[in-house]
C-alpha cells in the first residue's frame, strides 16, 4: 500500500506539528528557525475533509510515549521486557511506567540518510541494502531512502514511503553518488599555503540557510500520524559537524545541533548513525609528507613546519569535537553512534539492527515539574543496556 507522496517543492510552506498530545514546543536553543526550517505538508487521507481552521484548545496529556532500545551484555536484543523492569527519572524523579509495548508489534518508520562521499558511497549502499533486508517487514513496517550533500540537487521532487524491501533496494542500488539535498552541518577550514612563510592564511566555513536533508526528513516523519517506532539511520563524517575556531562558529553550530537534537526529541525519533572515519585525522596519512619548508633563521629551524603542526592538532581537536557532535545527535535523541571501519559496515549494521529488534515504547505519567523542558533516564535492570532520548517537552498546548 502507498501513501500520497510528501512532496518536497512544498517544503518551505509548512511548520511543524507536535507528534505527541501535550507537549509544548521546545525552547528557543532546542527549536526550529523559522528562517533555515522547512517541512512538507502532511496529505490527508483520501476522502477526508479540510482541517477546520480553529480546533478546540486540548487538554494536558496525561502520559508521554518514549522509544527504549534495549539489549543485553552481549549487544543482542533484549527481549521480553516487563513493566516492573524498566525505572523511569524524570527530571530527577521517579515516575512509574504506565504501559510498556514491544517493538515487533509496532510499525516501523525508517529514514535511511547517506552521504554524497565518493570514497565510501558504494560501501553506503551495501550497508543501507543489508539494514532494509534486516528490519523492514514487508506490508507492516515503512521506510524512504534520501542523500545529503550532493553536488547537484535531488532528482526528484518527492519522496515516498514504501512497504516492500525489495523495492527500496532498488531505490538505494539506483542513487545518483553526486546528488542529495543540502546539509544542515557545512564546517570547512580553507588554508591557502604558498612557499613563503607568511603568506599563509586560514578561513572558517560554515554556510547555513535554506531547508536542509533533516527538514525533509522531520517532515516526512511528521507526515504520518499513526503510532509507530520512528528511526533515522544517516551517515555523517565528523569533520563537517567540527564547532570551529571560535565564539561565532561554535555559537552557530551549537545552535544548529541542537534544533536538529530537539525536534527529533519532540517527534520521538531515535537516530542511529553510521559514522565514516577520515583518514586525514587517524593517524594512517601524514598530512604534511612530501611539503617543501623555508627556514627562518640560520640554524635551519622551519617556522613553516612549526606552524603546519600546530595547525594540524588544532585540526585534530576540531574533528574529536565533530566526532562529539555527532555523538551527541545520536545520545540524546535515544540512538547512538558507530565509527566503522569494517567494509561496507557490517559490524555497525548488525548493531543497529539488535537495537532496533530490541525496542519498546513506554508510556508514563510525567512528572509535576514546573518547567515545558524534562531530562528523561530509563534503565531496565541489571545487565540491560538502554537507549532513550534524554530530554522530552511536556506542558499545556498554545
Amino acid at each position: 500500500m502507498k501513501r500520497a507522496p510528501v512532496l518536497l517543492l512544498f517544503l518551505v510552506l509548512g511548520v511543524f506539528a507536535s507528534a505527541s498530545l501535550g507537549q509544548a514546543d521546545p525552547p528557543q536553543s532546542a527549536s526550529k528557525d523559522p528562517a533555515n526550517s522547512a517541512v512538507a505538508p502532511t496529505a490527508p487521507p483520501t476522502g477526508a475533509s479540510a482541517p477546520t481552521p480553529a480546533a478546540p484548545a486540548r487538554p494536558r496529556a496525561h502520559f508521554v510515549p518514549v522509544l527504549v532500545s534495549a539489549t543485553d551484555a552481549s549487544g543482542n536484543p533484549a527481549m521480553g521486557l516487563t513493566k516492573e523492569q524498566f525505572s523511569i527519572l524524570d527530571t530527577m524523579q521517579s515516575v512509574q511506567p504506565i504501559q510498556v509495548f514491544k517493538g515487533s508489534d509496532i510499525p516501523l518508520h525508517l529514514a535511511i540518510v547517506l552521504l554524497v562521499a565518493p570514497g565510501s558511497f558504494s560501501q553506503q549502499q551495501a550497508a543501507a541494502v543489508d539494514l532494509v533486508q534486516k528490519v523492514v517487514r514487508p506490508k507492516i513496517d515503512e521506510a524512504f531512502v534520501i542523500t545529503a550533500r550532493g553536488k547537484k540537487p535531488w532528482p526528484s521532487d518527492r519522496l515516498e514511503w514504501k512497504q516492500d524491501p525489495a523495492e527500496l533496494v532498488k531505490t538505494i542500488e539506483g542513487l545518483d553518488r553526486n546528488a542529495g539535498l543540502a546539509d544542515a552541518f557545512t564546517f570547512d577550514l580553507d588554508t591557502a599555503e604558498t612557499e613563503l612563510i607568511g603568506r599563509r592564511s586560514t578561513s572558517q566555513i560554515y554556510a547555513t540557510g535554506g531547508p536542509s536533508v533533516f527538514d525533509a526528513v522531520y517532515s516526512m516523519m511528521n507526515s504520518d500520524p499513526r503510532p509507530a517506532r520512528r528511526v533515522i539511520v544517516i551517515f555523517r563524517e565528523a569533520w563537517p559537524h567540527s564547532q570551529g575556531f571560535g565564539q561565532q562558529v561554535n555559537t552557530v553550530v551549537e545552535d544548529k545541533l541542537l534544533q536538529v537534537i530537539g525536534m527529533a526529541q519532540e517527534l520521538h525519533i531515535a537516530t542511529f548513525v553510521i559514522g565514516l572515519e577520515d583518514p586525514r585525522f587517524t593517524g594512517i596519512t601524514d598530512n604534511n609528507l612530501g611539503k617543501n619548508y623555508i627556514p627562518l633563521h640560520m640554524s635551519g629551524g622551519s617556522g613553516g613546519a612549526a606552524y603546519d603542526t600546530a595547525l594540524e592538532k588544532s585540526k585534530l581537536r576540531a574533528y574529536e569535537g565533530g566526532k562529539t557532535n555527532v555523538q551527541r545527535m545520536a545520545a540524546e535523541s535515544g540512538g547512538a553512534a558507530f565509527w566503522s571501519v569494517k567494509k561496507n559496515y557490517t559490524d555497525a549494521v548488525t548493531s543497529i539492527a539488535n537495537l532496533l529488534a530490541g525496542q519498546y515504547i513506554v508510556t508514563f505519567t510525567p512528572s509535576d515539574v514546573a518547567t515545558p523542558v524534562h531530562t528523561l533516564k530509563v534503565t531496565a535492570g541489571a545487565g540491560t543496556r538502554t537507549l532513550a532520548q534524554t530530554t522530552f517537552f511536556y506542558g499545556p498546548p498554545k
